[in-house]
């Protein structure tokens, strides 16, 4: 709705179905770059340069893990608020 009061019609919403089809895929990658980037600043020794970068980047993604595993429950409860 915010997009629709900036004048962005209704017909833009049909990208994020294709967007949410490749979630899983999206974020399955995300983490693997996310257990790279660990790994790596781990074995070049610069993971106390990096600790709060690391940490937010993880946490972020644990956040979204767990946003699509309970997107039924979340769009539900949204639902009963309207």
């Amino acid at each position: 709705m915010a997009m629709m009061f900036l004048g962005l019609g209704g017909s833009w919403l049909a990208v994020f179905g294709k967007i949410a089809a490749t979630s899983y895929y999206v974020l399955g990658f995300s983490t693997l770059v996310l257990l790279v980037a660990w790994y790596s600043a781990s074995r070049n020794g610069s993971t106390s340069k990096l600790k709060w970068w690391l940490a937010g980047s993880t946490a972020l993604t644990v956040s979204a893990w767990i946003i699509v595993f309970n997107e039924t429950r979340i769009n539900d409860f949204l639902i009963t608020l309207m």
